[in-house]
């Protein structure tokens, strides 16, 4: 479990360092932007299974 979390992580760095080096600014900002929309996408996609989960699960 470890080993496949800290691989997980190695390779967001990995990229991270590849996106660093080849982008532009306007191009990171652009990236940026789309990385965040995601993050709001899956924190709300998240919150609604854990709600349908709460609910599924008092009744």
């Amino acid at each position: 479990m470890i080993g496949r979390i800290l691989r997980i992580v190695f390779l967001i760095a990995l990229v991270a360092l590849v996106v660093h080096r080849l982008f532009g600014r306007k191009q990171k900002r652009a990236l940026h932007e789309i990385v965040q929309i995601s993050a709001w996408v899956f924190l709300a996609a998240a919150l609604a299974v854990l709600g349908w989960y709460v609910s599924g699960a008092v009744r």
